[in-house]
This record gives C-alpha cells, sequence and structure tokens, in this order.
C-alpha cells in the first residue's frame, strides 16, 4: 500500500484517486473548491484537504512528509509545478508526477526542464491524445490502438462488419484462412458482454473484437475489415494544443487541411506547417466543407477544446460523406450519447488515466492502456527475479492459475514476441503483456510481479 497525495479534484484527479483507492492505496487529494471536495466525499471514502496544493501548510496538512508519491492534476500547469517542488523539497516525497497542458513547457529547447521543478514524469493531454488519434488512424479499420515494446506489439480494437470476411466465422476459421499470421484474439465484446474466446467461438457482425499482434503482422486489419487502402486525406477541425500537434505528425504522411476560426491562431499554424493547408473558417459551415471536398475526406477529427462544437461538427462532416469521425469528447454523459453516431470517440480522461496509472503504480509497469467498450485495462510489465524470489519467473502461464477476467496476450523477450500460450514460459526480463478485464483484480497482478527480499 502507497500513501499517495492527489493535487486536483477534477474528472481526471478524482478517477485517478478513486482508481487508486481501488487499488488499496491511501489517498488524501487537496482542491481550492469545497463543492468539488464535498462531491468526492459522497462518491469516494478518501480523505480531502481543502487549500492550494501549493502552499506548504496545505502539504503539511495532508501529511506530506509521510507520503510516497504525489499526483499533480490541478487546472494550472504553474500550481502543478510549484506543488512538485515543494513535495520535493520541504517534504521530500520520492516520487513526483506533474500534468502539464502548455506546449511552452514540454519542450527542452525552450528552456523548460523538469528537473527544475522536481517532477519526476510530466504528464502532457496534447501528446498522449496526439499519439492516441495517430494511432488510429494508422491503422484503418480500428476504433481503438495501443503499441507496447517501443512498437513491437500491437493492440487493435475493431468491429467486425456483417460482409466482412470474418463474420459468422469460427476462430479456427480464421487462424486455419492465415495459418503464418502472428495474430491473437484477447477478447470480443458482445451486446456489453466480455466473451474470452476459445478455437470454437463465432465471430458475429457487430462484434467488438480485441486483437494482439507482432508490428509485422498488422495486414490481417483487412481481413478483418475489407479494407485494403490506406487513408489519404485528413482533415483536422481546431487548431489548438491539440489540433496543431496533431497536424505536425501526419502532415509528411497524409494530405492535410486543418480548420481553425481564429484568424491569428489560423497564421500561426500555417506558418508552423510546411505542406498542410490551413483554412480559417468555421468548422460548421457546410459550404466550407462542401468546397474543400468533404467527400472525400478519409478522417475528419474534431479536436477543439469544446465538446459541443466537435460533436456537432463531426456528425456534420458525417453526413456530409465523410468516410470515417474521430471526435474529442470530455463529458462522458455526452460520450454515452454520441457513441453511435460517430465512429471513434476520445475521451482525453481515458488517454490521461493510462499513462498517470502507469507512472503511479509499480516500477515495473511500463505502460497502461484503458481499453474502450470493455471496462478493462491491458498492461506492459517487467517480470523480474527467478523460481525461488518470484511468483511467475520459471513458471508455464497455464500454472499461473489466473481468473478468466486476466489474459496474459504476448511476452517480449529482448527482440522477439512470443504470442501467449498455456505451455510458454516466463522468463526474467520478460515484458509481459496482460489484459485485465476485471480492475478488481489489479492490486493480485502486482502482487504476482513484485519480487521476494532474496532477490535484492
Amino acid at each position: 500500500m502507497k500513501k499517495i497525495l492527489v493535487f486536483g479534484g477534477g474528472q481526471v484527479g478524482s478517477s485517478v484517486a478513486k482508481i487508486l483507492s481501488d487499488d488499496g492505496n491511501d489517498i488524501t487529494l487537496v482542491d481550492y473548491d469545497k463543492d468539488v471536495l464535498n462531491k468526492l466525499k459522497e462518491n469516494i471514502d478518501i480523505k480531502t484537504i481543502h487549500g492550494l496544493a501549493s502552499y506548504p501548510s496545505i502539504q503539511k496538512m495532508a501529511d506530506a512528509e509521510n507520503c510516497d508519491m504525489v499526483i499533480a492534476v490541478t487546472g494550472s500547469d504553474e500550481v502543478n509545478m510549484a506543488a512538485c517542488h515543494v513535495a520535493k523539497t520541504i517534504f521530500n516525497i520520492p516520487r513526483r508526477i506533474a500534468r502539464i497542458r502548455a506546449n511552452e513547457y514540454l519542450h527542452e529547447t525552450n528552456g523548460f526542464d523538469k528537473k527544475t521543478f522536481s517532477i519526476n514524469d510530466v504528464i502532457s493531454p496534447s501528446i498522449l491524445i496526439t499519439d492516441y488519434v495517430k494511432n488510429i488512424i494508422d491503422h484503418p479499420g480500428a476504433f481503438q490502438a495501443f503499441k507496447f515494446a517501443s512498437g513491437k506489439v500491437h493492440v487493435i480494437a475493431a468491429t467486425v462488419l456483417s460482409n466482412g470476411p470474418l463474420s459468422g466465422k469460427r476462430l479456427s476459421e480464421f487462424q486455419e484462412h492465415s495459418p503464418n499470421l502472428e495474430v491473437k484474439v484477447v477478447a470480443i465484446n458482445r451486446d456489453g458482454k466480455v466473451i474470452i474466446p476459445d478455437e470454437n467461438t463465432f465471430i458475429m457482425p457487430d462484434d467488438d473484437v480485441l486483437f494482439i499482434a507482432t508490428e509485422d503482422n498488422m495486414k490481417f486489419m483487412s481481413e478483418l475489415r475489407k479494407m485494403t487502402d490506406k487513408p489519404h486525406n485528413v482533415m483536422i477541425a481546431g487548431g489548438g494544443r491539440i489540433g496543431t500537434a496533431l497536424a505536425t505528425k501526419l502532415e509528411s504522411l497524409y494530405s492535410l487541411k486543418v480548420i481553425e476560426k481564429n484568424k491569428n491562431t489560423a497564421k500561426l499554424i500555417s506558418e508552423a506547417l510546411s505542406s498542410a493547408v490551413v483554412l480559417n473558417s468555421d468548422i460548421a459551415d457546410e459550404n466550407m466543407l462542401r468546397d474543400e471536398s468533404i467527400e472525400d475526406v478519409d478522417y475528419f477529427c474534431a479536436v477543439t477544446s469544446d465538446d459541443q462544437v466537435n460533436i456537432l461538427s463531426a456528425k456534420l462532416a458525417k453526413e456530409m460523406g465523410a468516410s470515417k469521425t474521430i471526435s474529442i469528447v470530455n463529458k462522458s454523459s455526452y460520450r454515452n450519447l454520441v457513441s453511435k453516431e460517430i465512429d471513434i470517440v476520445v475521451s482525453p480522461e481515458d488517454v490521461t488515466l493510462s499513462s498517470l496509472l502507469a507512472a503511479a503504480r509499480t516500477s515495473d509497469i511500463v505502460s497502461v492502456n484503458r481499453i474502450a467498450n470493455y471496462d478493462g485495462e491491458c498492461m506492459e510489465i517487467i517480470a523480474h527475479g527467478n523460481d525461488k524470489t518470484s511468483k511467475i519467473v520459471g513458471k508455464r502461464i497455464s500454472q499461473l492459475k489466473l481468473p478468466s477476467s486476466i489474459v496474459v496476450g504476448a511476452i517480449v523477450r529482448k527482440d522477439n514476441v512470443l504470442l501467449a500460450n498455456h505451455d510458454l514460459e516466463i522468463e526474467s526480463d520478460d515484458h509481459v503483456i496482460i489484459f485485465i478485464f476485471d480492475r478488481k483484480e489489479i492490486p493480485k497482478i502486482e502482487k504476482m510481479f513484485q519480487v521476494s527480499v532474496g532477490f535484492f
């Protein structure tokens, strides 16, 4: 059990506090808004402190000197940085994580150094969301895509089309059809129920299927979706932090257009980009979308800071012929309402939480991703020790006696990717890609990967 201070009780702060509290940690949350704290106390069994997180007196009141970690996710970058600096220099808290939104703070070329503010890990929502959206665009047909082990392993979630070649087929038929393809079906979500498949499981239309594959075997997506053409035309609606970062990453790969309503912002984006077309216009202007051939757009990405603008523009683009729409939606109530009308709904909260959880849990957890539609997580964890000091090293997967809600997807051993099977034995320094479909089991996973004192 860790004693953790969470600064900021917004969507991300309250969510990370609840998840880490459910994991069995001792959580104290600090926020300047009494109403926020009162609501939290009604829903989560944690300690709360009213005050500004960067004040030493407030941190002292929160028993900072006995804390193991600080997670600073207030609405102010400057408060987050100052709070981490106070936590280290005055209270010597060992680990400090800060969410920082402004791009100016994210580049060392601008003179920013996280060590100056005593920050161990910087969580940048704009970078995380940019990478998340780019992964989806790079994998046509997927509604979620992750990379593990420095890109050697890909996890893809996709919906099966009724006219797709796998629809109505047994899983064994997929394996027979592509015997040399290194792809594993981890789980199927059918009508809200998670199914852990075997070779006799049928893949049905509208199933959300979760795959794990090696980097060289991603061609299987065309088998699933009958989509062999790569996307060419991408339109980004919104030139803020995320829109600018996404455009920078995509402009060399796709024919790109960026729409930004603010004239000065549009001018700055145009100067920053080399080949993309930047349009100073309203993203909900039907005439403009028609003139810019919206019907030829493969991906329309609505990434402004306004949920309603994103939702309405994505729906309009879809109605006018855009092939796929991606929309950032912050409010969970909105996401539930529009999930059937927009192809891919991106939750900044979930994307940010994944990175926070990876940093906050054990040091052997390399990365964590929350899985949409499954209420689960996928982790990359390093195995340490030997058969005497570890509960997993030297054991076959079948000997781990895992509950049905936990699935080992793959093991990365040095540069080799081994898709999991019951007889595969785990060795020290293996990177294990593991799926958890019941988050109550996460503490069990962390304990499994711990090594005994003799290891040290």
